[in-house]
């Protein structure tokens, strides 16, 4: 059985890497011509670090990576709203959060993939047909077979309209800005991933190496994400604490995007084709779920097509049955989060809960999360 997997992001190689742990073969076909060290920083919670563990491949990823021990929203001048202790959540779900560079985990995750399984780059999908019980795949300058399809390919996926399903962005009005910062933090903020809340912006960081700091900040659509510079950064940011300033100037480039999420499928899969992460239900970050989603996606996938295997079309099915209630409720909240915090009444809101909530409701909250089975 010869399983093509669309996109060699995140999502699509922890596939891959998941499949071939259980004797599953599959080639990875990605559109770029090398997967060099792009994008910022990405928090790897711990539903996704047991996942990656059960790969084993946990050891390499902190090793390139930052562990943090605890998580924190907090006012502009760094005063804390609520903190979260990431020991508690460890001795709960085994693991801590770990900051790293997206560039680094992918880089291990298809040095993994390398050794077990085929990677083709610059391979643009175009389209696929059925032929009996073969997939015959169009890609901009080949042709390729294979007997089951798995679209990782991210928000935008061709597949998912090579598929004809519906879909739809839904627009946040908001836009992020992200960045890698050359700088040390003061060592009470070492370990620490803070997120400030402050009128219609955000502004989140966290070390992801000794030298390197990953920020986000999060603004209202008032300006285009081609008006995002590091001088404007500096402005919308001057009245949060001055260790804002300080990281935003360390950096040497700023990624601007708007924030957008995809309107719910009504199915996920069809005929001998099924999309993973982004491609099935792509979420805005504000849960920092968005490539947990993804990686958990692939594992529960695998495990599902080596039980049905060879009727992949009962793990197809399965596997939306299993995995449509988490990723609902990750969509769902993170788009409510983020629409709440950027309105003066709703962050009050937010932070009047936060104060209030009690323990046992943060960890059955948690629970939904990151518990994995």
């Amino acid at each position: 059985m010869e399983i093509a997997i669309i996109g060699g992001g995140i999502s699509g190689l922890s596939m891959s890497l998941a499949l071939a742990k259980l004797g599953i073969q599959s080639t990875v076909y990605e559109r770029a011509e090398d997967l060099s060290e792009v994008g910022a920083g990405l928090w790897l919670q711990p539903n996704a670090l047991r996942v990656l563990q059960r790969l084993g491949i946990e050891d390499e990823i902190l090793k390139a990576g930052f562990v943090l021990n605890k998580m924190e929203i907090a006012y502009p001048n760094l005063k804390a709203v609520k903190e979260v202790d990431s020991n508690v959540v460890a001795d709960r779900f085994g693991n801590q959060t770990v900051a790293i560079h997206r560039a680094r985990l992918q880089a291990i995750l298809l040095e993994k993939v390398k050794a077990v399984a085929k990677v083709e780059l610059g391979m643009p999908y175009l389209s696929h047909k059925q032929q009996g019980d073969q997939i015959e795949i169009q890609f901009e300058n080949a042709k390729r077979k294979a007997d089951w399809i798995i679209g990782a390919d991210g928000i935008k996926s061709k597949l998912r309209q090579s598929l004809g399903f519906a879909s739809e962005y839904r627009q946040s009005h908001q836009i992020c800005a992200r960045g890698i910062a050359h700088i040390r933090l003061p060592e009470a903020l070492r370990k620490e991933g803070k997120e400030l809340w402050g009128p219609k912006r955000r502004f989140g960081f966290s070390h992801i190496s000794e030298d390197q700091v990953y920020f986000f900040a999060v603004l209202n659509t008032e300006i285009s994400p081609a008006e995002i510079s590091i001088d404007s950064l500096q402005e919308m940011y001057a009245d949060f604490d001055p260790v804002v300033n300080q990281i935003i100037r360390a950096t040497d480039f700023v990624h601007s995007t708007e924030l957008a999420d995809l309107k719910r499928l009504d199915s996920w899969h069809k005929d001998r084709a099924c999309l993973i992460g982004d491609a099935a239900h792509a979420t805005t970050p504000n849960m920092g779920q968005g490539a947990c989603q993804g990686i958990e996606d692939a594992y529960y996938l695998a495990q599902l097509i080596h039980k049905r295997s060879p009727n992949l079309r009962a793990a197809f099915q399965e596997f939306e049955a299993q995995r449509r209630a988490k990723v609902d409720y990750v969509v769902n909240n993170s788009w409510r989060f983020g629409q709440l915090v950027h309105k003066p009444w709703g962050q009050f809101l937010l932070k009047s809960i936060m104060k209030i909530t009690p323990e046992n409701v943060v960890k059955g909250q948690m629970e939904k999360l990151y518990a994995v089975d």
